[in-house]
Formats: C-alpha cells, sequence, structure tokens
C-alpha cells in the first residue's frame, strides 16, 4: 500500500505498517515494522507505535493518520499495510536544523584499557550477579554498554543534556562507565545486543505500562540470590527474530533480575529509551536522506588508510539496501558510515542525535553556549588589545 500527502508518498510491504515520523515536501523519513515483531513485543500495537516515534523524537505526541491530524484510540489492532503518522505536541521546525558537526565537535572517545573493562565488569556484578536474563554465571557473559563504550562519554552526556528526564535523576550520569549505562548479559545477548537487533525495554515508561508487553517469559529457574524488581520491568525484547538454536539464551519478553538487597542504580530509563529508538532506526529506518538534506552542509570525512578492500559507493548502497539505517561499515572515529568520497552517510546514533539535538530546548542550550563563547572570546580580545 502507498500513501502521499503532497508530493511525497511511502510505500509499505504486506506484513508490515509504516510511523511517518518526519514529512519535508517530497521527502519523509519513516519506519517500516514488521507486523509479526510488534505483535511478539507488545499487547497494544497501536500504542507500541507511539511508544517508538516518542522514543526517537524525544518529544511527546499522538497517533495520527494524516498529518497533523488528530489522535486516535491506541487501544485497537493495526492495519496490515497501514500508514501512521507521529504527531509531535509541540511541533518541530528543522529549517534552522543546527549542524551535527558543531554538535559532536567536543566528543571524545578514551581509549580502553583492560583494567577499565574489568572495573566495568566488576561494578556490573555487584549489581547483577549473572546474566540478569537467563541466570548464567559470569563466566558465561560480558559487560554490555547501553550506549556503545567507542562513542565516549561526551556522546553520553549529550544524551542525558538533550533528552527529557521526567522523574530520572541523571545530573551525575557522565561517565561511560557509570552501571546506568551497562547490564551483564550471557554471551550470546551480548553478540546481538551490540548490533542492536536485542534491546531492553524499561516499563512503565511515559507510553508503556508493565501489563502493555506480554507477560514474563524466564524459562529456567533464576539464582537464589536475585529477584525481580517490584512495579517495573526491564524486559528483553527481540527486534530480529534470532535463530532458534540460540533462543533459548536470547529468551525474548525475559525479564532482568537483580541481587537481592543491592541498593546500586539500576539501568538508566533515559538511556534505555535513547537505545530502543537507535536499533528502531537501524533496523526499521527508511529516508534518513531527508534528515542529512535538512542539515547545514556537513564537511567530509578526512580519509584514512583503508583497513582492507576499499568499497566503492555502490557497495555501501547495496549493503544499506540490505535494512536499516546504519548496515554499511563503519567509519573513522565515531562509527559513522562512509562513501568512498569522504562524505559521512548517517548511521542511527546520528539521527538520533539530529532529533534530540534540534528540539526547542536543545537549540536554546546550544544558542547559549554558542553566546557564551563568543562573550569569552570579545572579553579575551579586549584583555590583549
Amino acid at each position: 500500500m502507498s500513501s502521499s500527502s503532497g508530493s511525497a508518498s511511502i510505500s509499505v510491504s504486506h506484513g508490515y505498517v509504516g510511523l511517518i515520523l518526519l514529512l519535508e515536501e517530497d521527502s519523509t523519513f519513516y519506519l517500516q515494522v514488521p507486523l509479526d515483531i510488534i505483535g511478539s513485543l507488545c499487547l497494544k500495537p497501536l500504542k507500541y507505535l507511539l511508544f517508538l516515534g516518542w522514543c526517537i523524537l524525544g518529544i511527546e505526541g499522538i497517533l495520527a493518520l494524516e498529518p497533523g491530524g488528530g489522535g486516535i484510540d491506541t487501544d485497537g489492532d493495526l492495519d496490515d499495510q497501514g500508514i501512521y503518522y507521529y504527531v509531535a505536541s509541540a511541533g518541530s521546525d528543522f529549517s534552522q536544523a543546527v549542524d551535527l558537526e558543531v554538535i559532536k565537535m567536543r566528543t571524545n572517545v578514551p581509549s580502553e584499557t583492560m583494567q577499565t573493562r574489568e572495573e566495568f565488569r566488576t561494578n556490573l556484578l555487584e549489581r547483577d550477579v549473572g546474566c540478569m536474563w537467563t541466570g548464567a554465571e559470569a563466566r558465561h557473559g560480558a559487560g554490555l554498554h547501553i550506549i556503545p563504550y567507542e562513542r565516549g562519554s561526551e556522546w553520553l552526556r549529550l544524551i542525558v543534556e538533550n533528552r527529557p528526564k521526567y522523574s530520572e535523576d541523571v545530573r551525575e550520569l557522565h561517565d561511560i562507565n557509570d552501571i546506568r549505562n551497562g547490564v551483564f548479559a550471557n554471551c550470546m545477548i551480548h553478540k546481538d545486543f551490540d548490533p542492536r537487533s536485542v534491546v531492553i525495554l524499561k516499563t512503565p515508561n511515559h507510553i508503556l505500562d508493565t501489563k502493555d508487553i506480554p507477560p514474563r517469559h524466564n524459562p529456567i529457574a533464576m539464582p537464589e540470590n536475585v529477584c525481580y524488581p517490584t512495579g517495573s520491568r526491564f524486559t528483553l525484547q527481540c527486534l530480529v527474530t534470532p535463530e532458534v538454536y540460540v533462543r533459548p539464551m536470547i529468551p525474548n519478553n525475559s525479564d532482568a533480575a537483580f541481587k537481592k538487597y543491592s541498593r546500586r542504580p539500576k539501568p538508566s530509563e533515559l538511556l534505555l529509551h535513547y537505545n530502543y529508538g537507535a536499533a528502531a532506526v537501524k533496523c526499521w529506518g527508511r529516508g534518513t536522506e531527508v534528515l542529512q538534506n535538512l542539515a547545514k552542509p556537513r564537511p567530509t570525512v578526512p580519509a584514512s588508510a583503508p583497513m582492507g578492500p576499499s568499497r566503492s559507493k555502490r557497495d555501501v548502497a547495496r549493503a544499506a539496501d540490505d535494512g536499516g539505517a546504519g548496515n554499511a561499515a563503519a567509519g573513522p572515529a565515531t562509527g559513522e558510515l562512509v562513501e568512498s568520497e569522504g562524505q559521512a552517510i548517517w548511521d542511527e546514533d546520528d539521527v538520533m542525535l539530529f532529533f534530540w539535538g534540534n528540539s526547542q530546548a536543545a537549540k536554546q542550550r546550544h544558542l547559549k553556549k554558542v553566546q557564551e563563547n563568543t562573550q569569552r572570546m570579545e572579553q579575551w580580545r579586549e584583555g590583549v588589545s
């Protein structure tokens, strides 16, 4: 089924629904989400689309059947090949979008050492004991970063700075190795978590309640020294169905259990929602070029010595067509996707930062920083003149 508004149109395949997140003249950024995956993850599928829109844009909104339309009842069912719109309540003006390169200039990726890796693992095990979803012993698992370690602490701070906090206290959440940015899981979950095929859904959240998702599915007995949180769930969900032989180690809709009586802080809701949105963009995002066209021209990425056979522009396009926003080879430094000419292609984290970094509140913070920097420069010039 196809739908058009003005000169923009999208086509949704059988067995999927479309969620339009941004409509700009003849271009559309949207998700094409498999109905069977939605049905396996949420008991209220329309509400699930609303949740995805909120996670990605970082702005409250409603679900509608037309651009700017009134909200629909989210207790109903989805239509096969149906097209829905996330209408942000505060509105979004990207005509003066902040250049991502300006936002990202401060990012600094630290060099991981064996010591920092072991400290992160040790701190997590004081809270998680072993795999939080299967009970596998620590020797069979690893500590996972929710926001990838390669992004660095400054990137984490950008996320915290630009996302609505609601009731969560994240004032001291600055370090990429903070245990609120981590979980401990078995090695099979690790392999699917890093490429964002598997995510963690924290409920209740601003959109979904604990009863909006399937009941806990933990097929085995958990260790006696762990327990499930009261009134909340940290549910492992598969956005991409794993192979049959590994499903027992990646149990869909299983809940995390934490060490009894531990006062260690649990994983950050804000970071989990960010990661869920980024995973949805990677798996189901379509039309990221509309976002790049809205942003100010990006400088080319400095060419680095190739680490293998060079990839042509056609190779990159073919990899991107295989699904989602981030399926080409990782580029330099921040993991950006790069064409052979050195022009960066956006990955899912770039998409997320574009939306979060261009909200009204984020723009105001950015403008304030620019003004403060300008003022300091003027004071310096006066001092040396």
